[in-house]
């Protein structure tokens, strides 16, 4: 008899909380898509959990609470100057972020700045 009630309390503690349990970011509603961001971090607030990027045409500002990351561990880890894409819906006025992901910047030599090699044909 103990063993039923028992089980009978965890399975009404789990069904209270069960319905509670839903993700971070919210779901694009019928109609809404996915958009995507691609550009440089300009300034990160990790206490307000927004984000700025900046492409050459325009700057957006995200909110980043809830976003899944890829390429970094935690949101303290974006830095200013990285290169992103973010994935995000527009919800109420407001961009929020559902995935950042780490572009590799080019940091190497420009095609410009190659040694040009004289043409010796002979």
């Amino acid at each position: 008899m103990r063993r039923v009630i028992i089980s009978i309390v965890v399975m009404v503690v789990f069904a209270a909380f069960a319905p509670h349990v839903s993700a971070f970011t919210p779901k694009p509603q019928k109609g809404q898509k996915i958009e995507r961001f691609t550009g440089r971090v300009t300034s990160v607030n990790a206490a307000e959990m927004t984000m700025v990027v900046e492409s050459m045409k325009t700057g957006m500002t995200f909110e980043i609470g809830g976003a899944g990351l890829k390429g970094y561990k935690r949101i303290n880890n974006i830095r200013t100057g990285d290169h992103v894409t973010v994935q995000y819906i527009m919800s109420q006025g407001k961009a929020t972020a559902r995935t950042i992901t780490k572009n590799k910047s080019y940091r190497g030599s420009s095609p410009q700045d190659a040694e040009t090699k004289p043409n010796d044909y002979k």
